[in-house]
């Protein structure tokens, strides 16, 4: 029997002990396409009894936060303490399909945790997608996908207003399908100006080859809309580290980094690895595990070594999970320059390239947060374990509008574009994310780069400071917030 439920989207998590469930994942080839997946990891089925203790939140070897969890970790608590929920301001999901089950399961989810139900308005610019009744491939992927960022960035902002642009068909294969999910956009931003946007999805600059200037150029005037309409633009900046594919799956043979992340218009969501009141301790290096899953008749016994744990405080380190494997996206951009906001890095990391990510935020699957899925079917439904910076982005855009409903009360415009602001902030509105050893005996491992095991592509390295694997780290909440609020 197979120990740990995984998938990944977009690209196929190799392990042989794992159950790696990835029908579809990125769709069918077009002949002209590029590849736009959703970046969500999708962990193991929760018990009840772990969603109703939150002491106690684990599956197996795997831990799993509710929002309790989140909101302490990261200081949201004291942000809804002195009465900024995000009350007023609108939180924009962008996702392709969407979900059939949608509102339902964000009920269920604020119910399980004692929040209130948003107003949620789901907009489809192309039309309503029609769901197969067994919800193969593509269309579960961006539904697990479309639950967690709803989940998400309603957990971060309970008050703010939810709207979900669901794109129809999946932007997944082909130039064809971008115009929908921009024209979704556009909708949004002409709708809601001065609202915070969130999509986690992704596309390998590469993918564009040598239509790059013209597809570029045509996209990112939404994002010039969206910063003239002071919209905040997020974007997940990738779970593969520096490892990216084209549409076949093929890995470019040299470090890579994801639009629409890497547009200096959007601000790139990168991914921490949070462990917050344990500490990962393996006792056996990766390549141990997975010799171990190939031999093993009971792959449980090799989980148990490599994710094993003991109790902490909070560590946050880069998000690279060997297991799965997985790692934040960041790096240098091969499509732009170095932006003006980026003038104080040192050039010696960013080499005249746009660097991302800007900030972080925690994407592990062992310390993943809790999504309710009610479209699988019968025991199937409930809770699952979720990360990857499809996390991220959502919650930071929640942060964000905490701060707009904030802003509003001072007599102030909304954040809009961020990026000019936020690399102006003090560095101690962040944790910064460094190198950090963990493990015993053979299981010792130093976490120093976003590097996609078990590829050979260099990783982008963490350092003290700004850098190319986690930006400026996670913010802190409320100082991160209350700087927000005191800018122009």
């Amino acid at each position: 029997m197979r120990s740990i439920r995984v998938r990944r989207f977009g690209r196929l998590a190799v392990a042989a002990g794992m159950f790696v469930a990835l029908s579809g994942a990125g769709g069918t080839a077009a002949a002209s396409g590029l590849v736009f997946v959703p970046l969500a990891q999708m962990g193991p089925h929760v018990s009840q009894q772990a969603v109703a203790d939150p002491s106690g939140c684990v599956s197996g070897v795997i831990h799993c936060y509710t929002p309790d969890d989140i909101y302490g970790a990261y200081g949201v608590d004291a942000v809804h303490d002195a009465g900024w929920t995000g009350a007023g301001q609108t939180i924009v999901i962008v996702d392709s399909y969407g979900s059939p089950t949608a509102a339902s399961d964000l009920h269920a989810f604020d119910q399980a945790f004692g929040l209130p139900d948003p107003k949620l308005t789901i907009h489809y610019p192309c039309g309503t997608p029609t769901f197969s009744n067994a919800m193969h491939g593509i269309q579960a992927n961006w539904a697990e996908e479309t639950s967690l960022d709803l989940q998400w960035a309603h957990a971060i902002a309970p008050g703010a207003d939810i709207v979900l642009v669901a794109a129809n068909p999946a932007e997944t294969q082909g130039v064809q399908g971008f115009p929908c999910i921009f024209a979704g956009e556009q909708w949004a931003i002409s709708h809601y100006p001065g609202a915070v946007m969130s999509q986690s999805f992704a596309v390998t600059e590469q993918s564009f080859h040598d239509a790059a200037p013209s597809q570029v150029a045509k996209y990112r005037s939404v994002y010039k809309q969206a910063a003239a309409a002071g919209v905040t633009v997020f974007g997940s900046s990738g779970d593969s580290g520096t490892a990216n594919g084209d549409k076949q799956g093929r890995l470019f043979p040299f470090p890579t980094v994801n639009w629409p992340s890497s547009d200096p218009l959007v601000t790139s969501a990168g991914g921490t690895w949070l462990q917050y009141g344990w500490t990962w301790d393996p006792t056996i290096s990766a390549d141990q595990y997975y010799a171990c899953l190939s031999t093993a008749s009971d792959p449980s016994t090799c989980d148990a070594q490599y994710l094993n744990s003991v109790s902490g405080s909070k560590t946050e380190a880069v998000w690279k999970e060997d297991w799965l494997p997985a790692a934040g996206g960041g790096g240098r951009s091969a499509l732009f320059p170095t932006p003006a906001f980026q003038a104080g890095i040192s050039q010696s990391v960013l080499q005249g390239s746009r660097g991302l990510p800007d900030l972080s935020w925690n994407a592990a699957v062992d310390g993943g947060v809790l999504v309710h899925l009610g479209f699988l079917g019968g025991a199937n439904n409930g809770f699952y374990i979720f990360g990857g910076t499809s996390a991220a982005s959502p919650q930071l855009a929640g942060v964000v509008a905490l701060a707009n409903q904030a802003r509003a009360a001072a007599g102030k415009s909304s954040v809009g574009y961020l990026n000019p602001l936020l690399y102006t902030l003090p560095s101690s509105d962040f944790t910064d994310t460094v190198p950090q050893t963990f493990g015993t005996g053979s299981g010792l491992t130093t976490l120093n780069s976003n590097a996609q095991y078990p590829t050979s592509i260099p990783g982008s390295a963490t350092t003290a400071g700004y850098d190319l694997s986690t930006g400026f780290g996670s913010p802190k909440v409320p100082a991160f917030v209350g700087d927000l609020v005191a800018a122009p």
